[in-house]
Formats: structure tokens, C-alpha cells, sequence
């Protein structure tokens, strides 16, 4: 069982994840849509043999971001980072492939889902162009107002129970302060309707007004409940560690 605040929430329905091997759980898009091609060009897919088990967000030419939990059972070394990306299956000419050179810590806990994000150094450059670009960061400790209109994108399944879409979706969310968000969470809800991020969705951008604001963490019960929101790791609050991984 994993602790938050007072509840106490079974760690598997915690997780934006979904079982790609044995031991692993790592979390779509639920009630989105299929995004235009590479229309998030700075959005990831990390892969273990060749099965896309998490997102990730390039925020510098050999720098990616990803949540924390995803890495937790699975051998940086044997993942693949896949940028350029819209349907996972095809072979597509903007596709770039990249190993890890290095994973930057920044004291996740399991138990509680603090400080959910890593810092990933790609074995090389990437080459920038129209279908692979960094994303905007936000300022140290910006705050992302109530009601604020943001995308979140990912390969996640459709529903709780849901297949794994082979391209890329995306879902207009909200930011919300309700039900149980905390200060190092940005949670946001689409509450007129069930929809919202799933399992094969963490560690995916949320972008809000050209900024990502939020590293997809974790949800609570189901996908798109319709109820609960969804919660994002702050990226704000993890500017300077963010910058010392790129500048070292």
C-alpha cells in the first residue's frame, strides 16, 4: 500500500502504468483524441524491447525528462528512447533512436510519489528539426493558476482496461485544485465527461500555453474517472535540479 496524506491507495492503481514484462509497472489517453503528426515534437516513447512503456519530454539536446517511477524496475540500459515518433509500429522517416547514457536522481520515494522525476543524458545529440524539438521549461517555482487550460499527450491506454493505441493521443485538461492535489502536484480533471491520463501515459509532458508544467505521475481508481484528477509532478519546482543535470 502506498501512503498519501491520509488515504491509503493500492501503489498499482497509483502508477500510470502498464506491464510490459515481468515486474514492471510503468502507466493513455482516455475520451482524447489521435494528436496531428508530430505535433508534439518534443514528446518521447521509452521502450523495452521494443515495447513502449512510458513518455518522456526532451528538454534539451541530450536531455530528456521523464517520471521517476518508470525507471524503478527496469535497467536504464536496456532502454530505448524513441523521439520523432507517432505511430509506434510504423516505420516512420522522422523517427530518431537513442540509448541512456546516464539517469540524474532527485530522491523519488515510492511510497509517498515525491519528487517523481529523473533527468535521462541520451548517448548523443539529437538532431533537431520540425518532428523532434525541446520544450519550453517554466520559470523557477511558476505557478500554474486554477482553471488554467493545458494538453497532455501519450501512448497510454484508452481505458482502464483499454487496448495501447499504436499513435500518439492527446487530451485538453484543466488545472484543478481539488480533491486531495498537493503543493508538488499539478492536478487537472475533465470533469464533464470521463476522460484523462492511463497506464503507458507516466512520465508525459503537460504542456500548458507552450510550457510543460507537469511530468504525468499518477491517478487515483481508474482511468478517466470522471471524479478524481490527475496528478502531475511540479516541474517548477525542480528547475534547479533540472538545470545542474544539464549543466553538468
Amino acid at each position: 500500500m502506498s501512503k498519501m496524506g491520509n488515504l491509503h491507495l493500492p501503489i498499482g492503481v497509483l502508477l500510470l502504468a502498464c506491464q510490459v514484462y515481468a515486474g514492471s509497472l510503468k502507466t493513455g489517453i482516455v475520451g482524447g483524441r489521435e494528436a496531428r503528426p508530430n505535433s508534439h515534437p518534443y514528446i518521447a516513447s521509452l521502450q523495452f524491447r521494443r515495447q513502449h512503456f512510458c513518455g518522456g519530454s526532451l528538454i534539451a539536446p541530450q536531455f530528456l525528462m521523464t517520471a521517476a517511477h518508470c525507471l524503478t524496475d527496469i535497467n536504464p540500459n536496456q532502454v530505448t528512447v524513441v523521439l520523432g515518433a507517432h505511430s509506434l509500429r510504423a516505420n516512420e522517416a522522422s523517427k530518431q533512436q537513442y540509448q541512456i547514457s546516464r539517469v540524474f536522481e532527485n530522491g523519488f520515494n515510492p511510497q509517498t510519489l515525491q519528487n517523481d522525476i529523473v533527468i535521462l543524458r541520451l548517448d548523443r545529440a539529437v538532431t533537431l528539426n520540425s518532428n523532434v524539438q525541446v520544450v519550453s521549461l517554466p520559470r523557477v517555482n511558476e505557478t500554474v493558476p486554477e482553471g488554467t487550460p493545458c494538453t497532455a499527450a501519450g501512448w497510454g491506454r484508452l481505458s482502464t482496461q483499454g487496448r495501447v493505441p499504436d499513435r500518439l493521443q492527446e487530451l485538453n485538461v484543466t488545472v484543478t485544485g481539488r480533491n486531495l492535489c498537493r503543493p508538488n502536484n499539478i492536478c487537472t480533471g475533465v470533469f464533464m465527461r470521463q476522460a484523462g491520463i492511463c497506464f503507458g501515459d507516466s512520465g508525459g509532458p503537460l504542456v500548458c500555453n507552450g510550457v510543460i508544467q507537469g511530468i504525468s505521475s499518477f491517478i487515483i481508481r481508474t482511468c478517466g474517472s470522471g471524479v478524481a484528477p490527475d496528478f502531475f509532478s511540479r516541474v517548477a519546482l525542480f528547475r534547479n535540479f533540472i538545470d545542474n543535470a544539464i549543466n553538468s
